[in-house]
């Protein structure tokens, strides 16, 4: 299944829609399954925007994707989450 037909299954599903969300990137996995990166079209600035990231199992035979996770996040979230992560290991609250 290409890139293009799994947006529009997303969106067909009900589970992205294309009015509101607009696919910035797509990262086909080995393990067929892809993420795909979406920022909110509605909601949002240029300096302030709003993304979705689905991970979702794709089956080609089947012409089927299926959503196993998604969140929602600003880039203050990314800024919070790899302050945490780059902390020294055996650091806590």
């Amino acid at each position: 299944m290409e890139v293009k037909e799994i947006i529009r299954e997303l969106d067909r599903s009900g589970e992205v829609s294309l009015d509101s969300w607009k696919a910035v990137s797509v990262k086909r996995n080995r393990d067929g399954t892809v993420d795909v990166l979406y920022r909110n079209v509605k909601i949002g600035t240029d300096d302030d925007p709003v993304f979705l990231w689905v991970y979702a199992n794709v089956i080609d035979d089947e012409n089927v994707v299926r959503v196993l996770e998604r969140i929602t996040f600003k880039k203050e979230d990314l800024a919070w989450l790899f302050r945490y992560v780059s902390k020294k290991k055996g650091e806590g609250l």
